[in-house]
């Protein structure tokens, strides 16, 4: 049970398994199973947060038992999910952001396709705000 950053949306996922030599399989905290590169993947432990180190794809490693029950690795998650948070929550839970920025995170949200930020960069057009601090602290994500 390997839990690791996704450094594009600032998720917190599962290591599966690996694809080749530079690609993972990990499993989101909404379920759902996606390919990220390994370089966008950093080490993550519960209660320390980022430990800085990233995964590497061995040779086939087959000594899992397969019989055995998975557990459940990903831990509940406090950090604010920008993509359902309301201006009020944004205020509220980022350190430095007000009700005005926090009302313009949400109106650039709503003018995006699908209503939706895809990743923690399309938050840089967003002024006085210190994104890589924000994303350093790890209060956001993106789902």
């Amino acid at each position: 049970m390997s839990l690791y950053l996704e450094r594009k949306t600032g998720q917190i996922v599962e290591l599966i398994s690996f694809h080749g030599k530079d690609c993972a399989q990990v499993r989101t905290q909404s379920g759902a199973v996606v390919y990220p590169l390994l370089k966008d993947l950093e080490e993550y432990t519960p209660g320390k947060g980022r430990t800085g180190g990233s995964p590497e794809s061995p040779m086939a490693d087959n000594s899992a038992d397969e019989d055995k029950i998975p557990e459940r690795a990903i831990p509940v998650d406090t950090r604010l999910n920008l993509n359902l948070a309301t201006a009020e929550q944004i205020a509220k839970h980022v350190n430095g952001v007000g009700f005005s920025t926090a009302k313009k995170i949400v109106e650039l949200r709503m003018s995006l396709p699908g209503e939706k930020f895809q990743n923690l960069e399309q938050l840089k057009s967003v002024p006085r705000v210190d994104w890589e601090q924000v994303r350093l602290d790890d209060l956001i994500y993106v789902a």
